[in-house]
């Protein structure tokens, strides 16, 4: 018979590799030269099945780099953003999952779509502040969500901010002619609710969420993504050529 292993022992363990793991954040953050190995790792880890001894072996030194975002971690930012008076969508996996109404496999950041990015983006910024989160990068795109504020606590949790391209969406659902300044003939295709932990919260619509996956090669999790907004939610996306990132 193999080793018993005893429950205290083994939250023990993981409170260790936790620690360790923080530990060896803080350490990559401080030294840039480490930052294109821990991203190989994050990739590594990202591709491998939930099931896959790499995940095992490394899954908590990638939650270390990258953050595990928990149930209980996506109600507080959720929470803060409200308290903010920032209207908000949920996006990424967390936002697929919410749609299922179930956590489906583990997330290493949370995707929130900022409706009026420029005029809440700096409350938004803030709120997640007040909470220990630090302002890492922004970034400029060509599609679907052109602009994105990265926001990372000290624990490696990372929160993404990201705005929206009403020009495209009102091409891809609403009716012929539709513009940006359309959007409430369409924007019942774009915005939908889902639940976390029983709570229910915006998000973006299945069809939209699937829409934006057609532009990037898609990983382990997307893959899972995918699956779950096709099979489980009947999720489609318009014919035609998709815009260049």
């Amino acid at each position: 018979m193999g080793e018993v292993i005893h429950p205290v022992d083994l939250v023990t363990s993981r409170k260790g590799a936790q620690k360790a793991a923080r530990v060896i954040h803080g350490f990559v953050k401080s030294h840039r030269i480490l930052w294109i190995p821990a991203g190989w790792v994050s990739r590594l880890v990202a591709s491998a099945p939930e099931t896959s001894p790499i995940r095992s072996v490394l899954g908590p030194l990638r939650d270390g780099l990258r953050g595990a975002m928990t149930t209980e971690d996506v109600l507080t930012v959720l929470g803060a953003l409200e308290s903010a008076r920032v209207p908000f969508y949920l996006a990424g996996g967390w936002g697929v999952d919410a749609l299922v109404g179930r956590q489906s496999r583990s997330h290493d950041d949370l995707d929130v779509v900022i409706d009026d990015y420029e005029q809440d983006l700096p409350r938004a910024v803030d709120a997640l502040k007040s909470m220990g989160f630090e302002l890492v990068a922004s970034y400029e795109r060509r599609a679907w969500m052109p602009k994105n504020t990265v926001l990372e606590d000290d624990s490696g949790r990372r929160v993404d901010l990201d705005s929206l391209n009403w020009q495209i969406l009102a091409r891809e659902f609403g009716p012929p002619d539709a513009g940006p300044g359309d959007r409430e003939s369409f924007e019942h295709r774009v915005f939908t609710e889902g639940t976390v932990a029983g709570k229910r919260v915006p998000c973006l619509s299945a069809d939209v969420q699937l829409l934006y996956h057609t532009l990037f090669d898609l990983n382990v999790p997307h893959q899972h993504d995918v699956t779950l907004l096709r099979d489980e939610l009947g999720a489609s996306v318009p014919d035609g050529p998709r815009p260049e990132e």
